[in-house]
């Protein structure tokens, strides 16, 4: 019966140990700190694979089934995609109509709306009001339940046109039902790939946390070697210290491990919109995973106990593997990091020679070698402004200061270890946003055409029919000029671009009717100059005098162009209105280079996650590295409690932490936050593409003060405890 209660009574003895050892207190926040964040990141891997199968199955099942692909099959509805936007954010227009009574309907619609009506997501009808959408595409009849949609967030339209005639036949589909595999419209066609999302995951939050678990697991290691050796002096075998180790953090691995499901448990039962992404995660997704969510986080409540029982292990020489570092700092790297920025910042380009993998190869390694001596750098700013302050403290009187001063002098080790992961943390979220955030000129050219033009221009794809182009045109306001740009292309693959108005147009362009000049891609008016850039290939585009509805029949492209006779912004959602329901189910309304615009959005979208990450991540490291250094500040502190019992002050300890704390923290922040932007100036050149996140970088700013801040608040506040119970002792 004995034998049967032994592990059980290690365990409680570990327990116990936990509790009454020096700094138990603050390792124990460490381990629930540390399992929080496990289960935390392994929750959101799993969360993640859970989103995607769920996206993949509710696109499969609206997906049409085309007629053509089983002509067997009774052909019920017809079927045409197009995209219309808000915003800038594009989304699917879906026009159907069903051809036979009883037609089965789209997943998410409850019955077919009536000729001339929509049905919308929630999201499109909540973010597309002030936009006139609940009109845009006919009168809104209803809303689109969740098992129509690819995610709660998703912006959808299903269109029934007042007659069934407006949806073109040559371009609809004729469809058998739904349920076809893949992805067809909405948002899954413009996500990320699992594996990317899931790499971002690891890096940004499973490292941190990993990271956070060994800081956990290594506080207090000088208390446990003493207890491990005694243990072994008596004789316990390897198992019987790793039962004692266990009992120690099973608790706090427990409730962490808790407060980390406490989010999955709320998601799974309310619809969670994630901050700065605006991403609404499914409650049914999450319920479905449920089983799996919930072995991830017994897995991280095991790695957080096993790691406690299993790296505390004795050599052969009589110590143990976990031992307080010294505070010393290597000479020769702060030197090196001011070469390592200049090659970072300078080497990539002449040594590439135009290759981009060798580019991107020697950028990194620049990277890595900057951010690996920056921590450095910091310890040897804290060393010499601890000189000055041991000097000023001396002078002055000032016993806080001096005594910090002196602290900070003789340990830059120290604090080296403790911004060194807050430098990485801000080095890998900055380098990931940069990346994520590349366009190619293709995506960069359109940015710039959209920032110069912004609604001073849209362009529509003409349709044959001249009654819907008249419909369309006496819908307009008055002051928008139309014009009729023709395109077509040679076999030698040049290209001719034509464009035909009425007199009255061509004056607001400042063209005289009688031989109207062609304009280029050096036009002063920016409007025309764009559409030389994104229609013609460059080549000036002729113009001529003519009704905008008699399109030549030559061209191989027919596109409407709408200017403001003054050059002001245009009505842009009345033109989408007037072109959704008077011109055709595929108006295409877009500024000169819009298609290309879709790109560049979904890439704003991922700086979104990578802040989100980003900031978790940060989080998690920031936490692990201030809990060391609280670690290291409360052996410091209870080497100097005599002289606040002895001076009665206990502010000393304010000044004290602010220096050796909050001082460092801040200079990481800002030599981190600074070393990124020069990192980021090879990325940011025309060529590559990237661009910095604005939201990120404040994300980062916000965050990094803050957690200087509070770990200033804890330490002080912490050290005066540590005075008041302070009593002599023989050691």
């Amino acid at each position: 019966m004995k034998e049967r209660s032994l592990p059980r009574q290690l365990m409680t003895v570990g327990r116990h140990a936990g509790r009454s050892v020096r700094g138990g207190a603050l390792r124990f926040v460490a381990l629930v700190c540390a399992a929080t964040a496990l289960t935390l990141a392994v929750t959101a891997l799993v969360l993640s694979a859970a989103a995607y199968d769920g996206r993949d199955q509710r696109s499969a099942a609206r997906n049409p089934v085309v007629h053509d692909s089983d002509p067997a099959g009774p052909a019920v509805a017809l079927w045409q995609s197009s995209f219309d936007e808000i915003g800038r954010e594009q989304y699917s227009v879906i026009h159907i109509a069903p051809l036979v009574k009883g037609a089965p309907l789209p997943p998410g619609l409850r019955t077919w709306p009536k000729p001339g009506q929509s049905v919308l997501s929630p999201a499109l009808a909540e973010r597309g009001a002030s936009h006139g959408i609940l009109t845009r595409h006919g009168r809104a009849s209803g809303r689109i339940a969740e098992q129509g949609l690819a995610e709660p967030g998703e912006l959808l339209a299903y269109v029934r046109p007042a007659d069934d005639r407006f949806i073109d036949r040559k371009k609809a589909f004729i469809i058998n039902g739904y349920g076809a595999p893949g992805a067809m419209f909405g948002n899954s066609l413009n996500v990320e790939s699992l594996k990317v999302l899931a790499t971002t995951v690891l890096g940004l939050l499973v490292l941190p946390a990993l990271g956070l678990t060994v800081v956990a697991v290594r506080m207090g290691a000088e208390t446990r070697r003493r207890r491990t050796v005694l243990l072994d002096a008596l004789g316990a075998s390897w198992t019987a210290r790793a039962l004692v180790n266990c009992g120690e953090s099973l608790l706090p691995a427990f409730v962490g491990t808790a407060l980390g499901l406490a989010p999955a448990f709320w998601a799974s039962h309310i619809e969670v919109t994630l901050p700065l992404t605006d991403y609404t995660v499914s409650s049914a997704d999450v319920a479905r995973s449920t089983a799996t969510w919930l072995i991830g986080a017994l897995a991280s409540c095991v790695v957080v106990v096993l790691a406690a029982s299993v790296l505390h292990r004795v050599r052969r020489d009589g110590g143990t593997r976990l031992r307080a570092a010294g505070g010393r700092l290597p000479r020769w790297w702060p030197a090196v990091f001011p070469f390592a920025v200049l090659f970072t910042v300078r080497g990539p380009e002449p040594l590439s020679h135009g290759n981009t993998f060798l580019f991107l190869l020697i950028y990194s390694a620049g990277v890595a070698l900057t951010l690996a001596t920056l921590p450095s750098v910091i310890g040897l700013l804290v060393a010499l402004i601890g000189r000055a302050l041991g000097w000023t403290g001396r002078r002055t009187g000032m016993s806080g200061t001096l005594v910090a001063g002196r602290w900070m002098t003789h340990h830059p080790g120290i604090t080296v270890r403790l911004v060194a992961g807050l430098v990485i943390a801000v080095g890998l979220v900055g380098q990931v946003q940069l990346h994520s955030s590349r366009l190619s000129s293709g995506y960069a050219a359109a940015r710039a055409s959209a920032d110069r033009l912004g609604d001073t221009v849209y362009t529509l794809t003409q349709p044959d029919l001249g009654d819907r182009t008249r419909a369309f045109l006496a819908e307009l306001p008055s002051g928008v000029q139309a014009y009729s740009m023709t395109g077509r292309t040679d076999a030698d693959g040049r290209t001719t671009v034509s464009v035909q108005a009425p007199c009255t147009a061509l004056e607001a362009i400042k063209r005289s009717c009688d031989h109207p000049a062609p304009f280029g891609v050096t036009d002063p008016d920016a409007r025309l100059s764009e559409l030389a850039r994104w229609f013609s290939d460059g080549t000036d585009v002729s113009l001529r005098v003519g009704p905008v509805t008699a399109t030549p029949a030559t061209g191989d492209d027919r596109y409407l162009v709408l200017l403001d006779a003054h050059g002001k912004s245009l009505p842009a959602d009345r033109i989408r209105q007037a072109a959704f329901t008077r011109l055709s189910p595929t108006p295409n309304v877009e500024i000169p280079g819009g298609s290309w615009l879709g790109g560049t959005v979904a890439r704003a979208g991922r700086g979104a996650w990578v802040a989100l990450f980003g900031v978790a991540g940060i989080t998690a490291m920031a936490v692990a590295l201030s809990l060391n250094s609280l670690a290291e500040f409360q052996r410091f502190s209870r080497s100097v409690a005599p002289l606040g019992v002895l001076t009665g002050r206990r502010l000393i300890f304010l000044t004290t932490a602010a220096w050796t704390l909050l001082l460092p923290l801040l200079l990481a922040a800002g030599l981190g936050l600074l070393t990124n932007a020069w990192l980021a100036t090879p990325l940011t050149d025309p060529v590559v593409g990237a661009s910095p996140s604005t939201a990120v970088l404040v994300s980062l700013t916000i965050t990094l003060v803050v957690v200087a801040f509070a770990v200033w608040l804890i330490g002080s506040v912490s050290a005066v405890r540590t005075t008041d119970r302070w009593k002599p002792e023989t050691d």
